[in-house]
């Protein structure tokens, strides 16, 4: 059927920090299969592609998938929570430490190109803009949390946007 809703024939929630299927994204939870929305999605492709190339396409971006949220994000939500757990983040404000920046650019820039590059048969952004750009930020972000972890106490930023607007 002919829609402007486009989010349907959606099997994943690409712009959510870890990927999820559509009925699990809490703001706007889908109210359908991720399944039958995949079969929709696939009768488009079928259309132009083969079978084969189709079953591939989803196959590879289910992958990609994986991949972002076992080997990138997971590993690093884990490290930054940790972080809050030992005072070295402060949960005061949200962007005042160099580590909450980076955190946010691992999931919402990089990740995002990686995840919607795969998804959209876009390899230049799906590793370019996104894999390999994910891989420099995931070992930075390692990085900075030893760093943090050996001297004890990070840098909060005293003035960044709004922090001393008043109210």
């Amino acid at each position: 059927p002919r829609t402007h809703d486009v989010t349907q024939r959606l099997s994943w929630e690409t712009q959510a920090p870890l990927t999820v299927r559509p009925s699990e994204f809490k703001p706007f939870p889908a109210e359908t299969d991720w399944k039958v929305e995949r079969e929709r999605m696939k009768s488009i492709c079928l259309q132009c592609h083969s079978q084969a190339w189709t079953d591939d396409h989803f196959s590879n971006l289910d992958r990609v998938v994986f991949n972002y949220n076992e080997i990138y994000f997971k590993p690093v939500k884990i490290l930054i929570d940790s972080l809050y757990e030992e005072g070295l983040l402060s949960r005061q404000d949200y962007f005042d430490e160099d580590l909450e920046w980076e955190f946010y650019e691992l999931w919402h820039h990089e990740g995002r190109r990686a995840r919607m590059g795969a998804a959209m048969m876009a390899p230049d952004y799906a590793w370019w803009h996104g894999f390999y750009e994910l891989k420099h930020r995931f070992n930075h972000i390692f990085k900075a949390a030893t760093d943090l972890r050996k001297k004890g106490k990070g840098h909060i930023h005293e003035a960044f946007p709004g922090k001393y607007q008043k109210q």
